[in-house]
């Protein structure tokens, strides 16, 4: 353990957190992002505030986490690679995890707009209403579920705050609730769907199955297929890609991809139009 890492240890307690909030905002000015740090107590978190909303933060050490212009900034890379979002639009927010994506996509839907943003683990979907709660979101929709092609519970791992990205669907873990798209298009009464972004750790190809019914409704699509999981860990539950490309191409969709990206996960993610 490292001298910054024992200091973090040592004031990372009620009495004395106020000072890492007061160092890390410091920091932030110093970096010219100028965020506002404090302990979040509802969660447990940090809160990182700037002028464009409020995200939460696991950890203060690394740089911590994204402001939510950053955050905009990375749904604009990730998922609005291929389609602009715009006032009045639905969105399925398909794994929010803490609400990286949400905020900004409701920040641009606008109050005519509607996002739907879906969360299989329950200790970031607790994070991910709280983010809704700090920005006063009325426009977003929440539910606690995994997204799949059946409506039986499932089993989610349950790793680290710091590592809820990693998350995915599996034989043991934390029991969460599941549902089909078809299922939540019925139960939210949606009738079209303007953009659906998904990022699930490997689950896509299931949740796409249990969508064919919906898929119609649908206009655009980034899915975010994590095959690099499977070059680097060797497990192949992670290879989607393929499967997922050739079942939305089934469905009438034009897919493209960003394969000249050196960074790779972005080879990975599908863009689908019609």
């Amino acid at each position: 353990m490292n001298i910054k890492h024992a200091a973090y240890g040592a004031l990372n307690r009620p009495s004395t957190r106020w000072l890492l909030g007061v160092a890390a905002s410091a920091r932030t000015v110093l970096g010219d992002e100028r965020a506002w740090i404090t302990y979040d107590a509802p969660t447990g978190d940090w809160l990182k505030r700037t002028r464009a909303g409020a995200m939460l933060m696991s950890d203060l050490r690394n740089g911590g986490g994204m402001s939510a212009e950053q955050c905009a900034d990375a749904a604009q890379d990730m998922f609005l690679h291929r389609y602009s979002l715009g006032p009045g639009d639905v969105v399925l927010d398909i794994g929010a995890g803490i609400g990286t994506e949400m905020l900004p996509f409701s920040r641009i839907v606008g109050d005519s707009g509607k996002v739907v943003a879906v969360e299989a683990h329950p200790a970031t979907y607790r994070r991910l209403e709280r983010v809704r709660e700090l920005n006063d979101l009325r426009n977003v929709t929440l539910l606690h579920a995994a997204v799949m092609d059946t409506n039986d519970p499932v089993y989610i791992s349950d790793l680290q705050a710091e590592d809820y990205l990693e998350n995915k669907i599996g034989a043991d873990g934390v029991e969460v609730p599941a549902l089909t798209l078809a299922d939540l298009v019925s139960r939210l009464k949606l009738d079209r769907i303007d953009f659906l972004k998904m990022n699930i750790e490997g689950a896509e190809l299931p949740a796409l199955r249990g969508a064919t019914d919906v898929l119609p409704l649908v206009r655009h699509a980034a899915i975010g297929c994590h095959d690099f999981l499977a070059r680097e860990t060797g497990d192949d539950s992670y290879r989607t890609k393929d499967a997922v490309r050739a079942l939305l191409i089934e469905a009438g969709f034009t897919v493209t991809t960003r394969p000249d990206d050196p960074r790779p996960w972005a080879a990975d993610y599908l863009f689908a139009s019609r």
